[in-house]
C-alpha cells in the first residue's frame, strides 16, 4: 500500500482531460490504498472494452469498503457525497462490495505508475445481458450496451462460459437472458459476415 503512489495518481487524474484515463487512473490509485482491490466495472469498464466513449458520469468499483479504508478514501481527499466518493471531478459510486463474476477473468491494465483491475469482457457482457432484461422487449440502452460489448468483442468473449453461466442464473431471469443473448450475437454474426 503506498499512499504516496496513490496521491500521484490522483494529481495526475485530476490534470487528465481524458475521461477514461482519468477513471482508470483513479481506479489505480484506490488500488494502491484500500484493504481489498478494487475492481472497475459499469461504464468506465464498457468503455475500455469496447473503445467506444461511454456516457457514463461515475467511476463504478466494486470492493468492500472497512473502517480503515474509509479513512485512506478521507486522507486521500475525496469527499462523501450521498452515495459517491468525490475527488476532482470524478464521482467514484461502490455499487457492490463483491465482483458477480471471476475473479481469474479480470483484466489488470497499466497505467501512470499504477495498475487497475477491471472485470473480465466475459462478465461485462454478461452484467450487460442481465440489466438488457429489465425492458426485453425493447432494445434499451442496456440492450444497446450488451450489443456494443458483443461487437467489439466477439472473437474474445468465452461463449462457452458465457452459455455456462446463463445457465446458473436465477430461473425468473435465465429465458430472457437466453433469448437476448441469442439476438445479439445473430446481429453481432450478421454484422461480421
Amino acid at each position: 500500500m503506498s499512499t504516496s503512489n496513490a496521491s500521484a495518481l490522483l494529481a495526475e487524474a485530476i490534470r487528465e482531460p481524458v475521461r477514461l484515463r482519468r477513471h482508470l487512473l483513479v481506479g489505480a490509485a484506490l488500488r494502491e490504498v484500500l484493504s481489498t482491490e478494487p475492481v472497475v466495472v459499469g461504464g468506465t469498464a464498457e468503455e475500455f472494452w469496447t473503445e467506444a466513449e461511454y456516457h457514463e458520469t461515475d467511476l463504478d468499483i466494486v470492493v468492500p469498503l472497512r473502517p480503515q479504508d474509509l479513512k485512506a478514501l478521507e486522507g486521500l481527499g475525496f469527499i462523501e457525497s450521498g452515495r459517491h466518493w468525490v475527488i476532482g471531478n470524478v464521482a467514484v459510486e461502490i455499487p457492490e462490495s463483491k465482483l458477480d463474476g471471476d475473479l481469474e477473468r479480470t483484466h489488470i491494465e497499466r497505467i501512470g505508475k499504477g495498475a487497475v483491475r477491471i472485470i473480465g469482457v466475459d462478465d461485462l457482457y454478461l452484467d450487460r445481458l442481465r440489466q438488457a432484461t429489465s425492458r426485453e422487449d425493447a432494445e434499451g440502452i442496456e440492450f444497446h450496451s450488451a450489443l456494443a460489448v458483443a461487437a467489439a468483442q466477439f472473437r474474445s468473449i468465452d461463449w462457452a462460459y458465457v452459455r455456462e453461466r446463463i445457465r446458473h442464473e436465477p430461473e425468473y431471469i435465465r429465458d430472457s437472458m437466453k433469448r437476448i443473448d441469442a439476438k445479439i450475437r445473430r446481429r453481432v454474426r450478421r454484422e461480421l459476415s
